[in-house]
């Protein structure tokens, strides 16, 4: 096989498992983390496939944007703990 397959699957291996973490996960702060990795990762398969101007704008767009507002909001709404009480 070539190299860019065996990266290809170790990549999207790599993109399943952190999907996974992210729906699984049990702190929503490390969800956010885990969809950051995930969305890093998608920018390494654009690599792979010679689209680099995606990869940057998917890493400027969804890696520094949408995962920066997603920390504020998380961040900045009241957060319960499961006996009711504020944290």
């Amino acid at each position: 096989m070539e190299m860019i397959v065996v990266l290809f699957w170790i990549i999207a291996f790599l993109i399943l498992s952190s999907a996974w973490a992210v729906v699984n996960g049990n702190d929503i702060v490390h969800s956010v983390v885990w969809l950051s990795a995930v969305f890093l990762l998608t920018a390494c398969l654009f690599i792979l496939a010679d689209a680099e101007f995606l990869a940057v704008i998917q890493v400027l767009v969804y890696v520094g944007a949408i995962s920066v507002v997603i920390i504020f909001g998380i961040m900045l709404t009241k957060r319960t703990l499961k006996g009711g009480e504020s944290a």
